[in-house]
């Protein structure tokens, strides 16, 4: 007879076709579903990284992301107190992990009292015992589904809780001294704006100098970086001092990726 079209699969279960899992099962999405992201859905640059709205008095991590000082002042505020409740809760753990060892070590010390007590007795009473013992033996190796034979629970360690709490986006330990103040030049209260050269930015780099100008990454280093002096200062900088901003994104693939992948398991 001849063989299906399923049949010839190299693997060993019978896979959807390509009209299957795109045409006829597209509703039901199996498989690895793929979704391209609009403009909408991207962040433009300017705005919270939390709030997703233009940043008021914004500020930047370490990390770049910008940020409205009062959302990431009350999430700094908020993780800190749930890390303070967490150590609470990981120092009750600890003492009362040491109080259970300290009773473990008085009954193996009662055990091993009881154990060499019996060692003392008629050696036809521990024969007997150990015969009696038998039983048990192979009741608890076939019998494990009873009560009484099964195995102890097992508490799993908590791990010990942060120090500081973690930054939103790229999850390092970020504390409220480390937030850059920045000033951001808006054309009518929406679209940012060079400080230095005032073109609008977008999707290109962009820095931040150690005064808190926002300026784009080409004007830093063809107007700034040659001499290392702030132009809106007019002090001396260093290069380390300038942080550099993460990107405005947009729905064009040269911005970033604008694809969302999901896996469901498929219906085989």
């Amino acid at each position: 007879e001849r063989m299906t079209r399923k049949s010839k699969k190299s693997s060993g279960h019978t896979p959807l076709t390509y009209y299957e899992m795109n045409k006829k099962f597209a509703s039901s999405q199996y498989g690895t579903t793929t979704a391209r992201l609009s403009k909408d859905s991207q962040l433009p640059f300017g705005c919270c990284a939390l709030g997703l709205s233009p940043a008021e008095d914004p500020v930047a991590t370490p990390s770049g992301h910008i940020y409205s000082r009062e959302a990431i002042v009350e999430y700094l505020l908020t993780k800190t107190l749930e890390l303070n409740k967490a150590k609470e809760n990981y120092e009750t753990y600890l003492s009362s992990q040491q109080a259970q060892q300290a009773q473990t070590v008085e009954q193996q010390k009662e055990k091993a009292l009881v154990v060499f007590e019996n060692s003392q007795k008629a050696s036809k009473k521990r024969v007997r015992e150990e015969s009696e013992k038998k039983p048990k033996s192979a009741l608890a190796r076939t019998s494990y589904w009873l009560a009484e034979y099964q195995p102890e629970h097992l508490t799993e360690t908590p791990e010990p809780p942060p120090d500081r709490p973690a930054s939103p986006n790229s999850g390092n330990p970020l504390k409220r001294k480390e937030l850059r103040s920045l000033i951001i030049k808006r054309q009518n209260n929406e679209k940012v704006l060079c400080a230095l050269s005032e073109k609008t930015i977008s999707t290109q780099p962009a820095v931040a100098l150690p005064g808190g100008h926002v300026i784009l990454k080409q004007c830093y280093d063809d107007l700034v970086k040659p001499s290392m002096i702030d132009p809106f200062t007019s002090k001396k900088i260093k290069e380390k001092k300038v942080l550099t901003l993460q990107k405005g994104r947009s729905g064009f693939a040269s911005s970033g990726p604008v694809e969302a992948k999901k896996y469901r398991p498929t219906i085989t």
